[in-house]
């Protein structure tokens, strides 16, 4: 079932599958859903996953302007009332980590658990200078932007594995997103460090070992500054949801049946 919700001056879109415990899954930066396709056919025996759409990606439409952290917070909520969802898990990738943490801080009452793959607390000097770049090369080539992307998200296990898939996998959904370049810019803004404190639902922090993204110390930071979280550590790139699906759809569902 695709819905949408207006949340302020946007309409937010999103898709729901499965008909177990909810879970809003929160995509990563530059896309869309479709960041899930692998991980989400696995996880609807047992929950109900609700794939949302933030500002400036996939089919979420809005004026078009700058984005905060808190605006995209608002849109997790607005979904998760259209849905009639008292309780619910949280679960994000990316930008995608940073929205679902925020979420679990600011609702503590609603977020039963959390789960925050490759995420982040405060964009440091590297990761800065990481997203302005990204920001110019997709203004100057964006179909090389992409590829330049699964260069740098990828291991070169992954590339031996995938072989001449990988082309399907670049045309199946893993594509730039129209709004990417204000997902950038709020990448390179990021600083939710003073909101870690308030999360006191459970949280598993799924860190990717060989991630050159958002390197793995900045899941480490993640789960020593959040009371009792988890670390759960991935031997993959940052695109665990593209290279290790099973095993991240598996690590998201042991952990959600917990709580």
């Amino acid at each position: 079932m695709v819905g949408v919700v207006e949340v302020g001056e946007a309409v937010v879109a999103y898709e729901v599958q499965g008909d177990g415990d909810p879970v809003i899954m929160v995509h990563g930066s530059a896309g869309s859903r479709a960041h899930w396709m692998f991980t989400a056919p696995a996880m609807v025996e047992r929950n109900r996953l609700v794939l949302m759409e933030y500002s400036g990606g996939g089919e979420t439409t809005d004026a078009g302007g700058p984005l905060d952290v808190n605006g995209l917070v608002d849109q997790v909520l607005g979904v998760a009332d259209a849905e009639n969802l008292d309780g619910f898990h949280v679960a994000g990738w990316s930008l995608g980590a940073v929205i679902a943490a925020a979420t679990a801080a600011r609702a503590p009452e609603r977020v039963r658990s959390a789960a925050l793959i490759c995420g982040w607390a405060r964009s440091d000097a590297y990761m800065r200078f990481a997203f302005d770049l990204w920001i110019r090369l997709m203004a100057e080539a964006p179909e090389l932007f992409q590829r330049y992307l699964f260069q740098i998200g990828f291991t070169p296990a992954w590339f031996a594995e995938t072989g001449d898939a990988i082309e399907l996998v670049l045309e199946a959904g893993a594509g730039v997103s129209a709004g990417a370049a204000r997902h950038m810019d709020l990448d390179r803004r990021v600083d939710i460090s003073d909101r870690l404190a308030a999360i006191s639902s459970p949280t598993r922090v799924i860190g990717a070992r060989r991630d050159i993204v958002v390197p793995f110390e900045h899941s480490v930071e993640l789960a020593e500054s959040i009371e009792g979280a988890e670390l759960v550590e991935l031997d993959c790139g940052h695109f665990v949801p593209f290279e290790r699906p099973a095993e991240l759809a598996a690590s998201l569902t042991d952990f959600f049946a917990r709580h």
